[in-house]
């Protein structure tokens, strides 16, 4: 049968000679793998639209829904231009697309976890502090996963020092789009509890371990 789906690029692989198989969030289905045939030629009508950190609209053939669909036809809906052109910007936005694909079970759709990732990678290509988007936005998604920051600190009877527990409640609970505005936050601080904690459930992201290698600061 064919559908159209809308979704979001969070990881692509080679998938033959010049497929692709991609990782998409989709608003309706949830996380799926879809093959995108002949995407990775150059003249591709599906390349840019398979592209990661791109959200498109795609049409699939799919005989069930157990199985890979096959990506037919796609409009793209927003490339992300601003932060494929920035290379900070796109390192936040690609360790969202990771965290994302890590914490998220197979053909289970939460539509609150879709509007999220649009959100905070519209926010993050205009926000003055794209760390503290990611912050938050780690902070939010976790907590839509069931991986509440404040019940693990109260459960495994963690110290954490009073302005970085101030300062991670300020970004848990703001919406992203007021993150610049948000002021006394312990930047590196912060960074470092909320990675310490993901690092409990998940390996850590591999953008956080070619930042690490290379010595740069989101």
């Amino acid at each position: 049968m064919y559908y159209t789906i809308n979704g979001l690029v969070l990881n692509s692989k080679i998938y033959g000679e010049y497929d692709k198989l991609i990782t998409v969030y989709s608003y309706q289905w949830g996380k799926i793998q879809a093959v995108a045939p002949s995407a990775k030629k150059i003249a591709a009508k599906l390349l840019s639209a398979t592209e990661i950190l791109t959200e498109s609209e795609f049409h699939v053939f799919s005989s069930r829904l157990s199985i890979r669909p096959k990506i037919t036809g796609a409009n793209i809906v927003n490339n992300n231009t601003i932060i494929k052109n920035n290379f900070m910007r796109n390192l936040c936005a690609l360790y969202v697309a990771e965290v994302s694909d890590k914490f998220v079970p197979f053909n289970l759709e939460n539509t609150k976890k879709y509007d999220l990732i649009v959100r905070v990678w519209g926010i993050l290509s205009t926000c003055k502090y794209p760390k503290r988007v990611l912050v938050s936005f780690i902070l939010r998604f976790l907590k839509l996963s069931g991986y509440s920051f404040s019940e693990y600190i109260k459960n495994n009877n963690t110290f954490i020092d009073e302005r970085v527990a101030m300062s991670i409640k300020k970004l848990s609970n703001c919406s992203g789009n007021d993150v610049d505005l948000i002021d006394g936050v312990e930047d590196e601080k912060v960074w470092n509890y909320v990675e310490y904690y993901i690092a409990n459930y998940i390996r850590l992201p591999a953008i956080s371990v070619f930042l690490q290698k290379m010595n740069v600061k989101p």
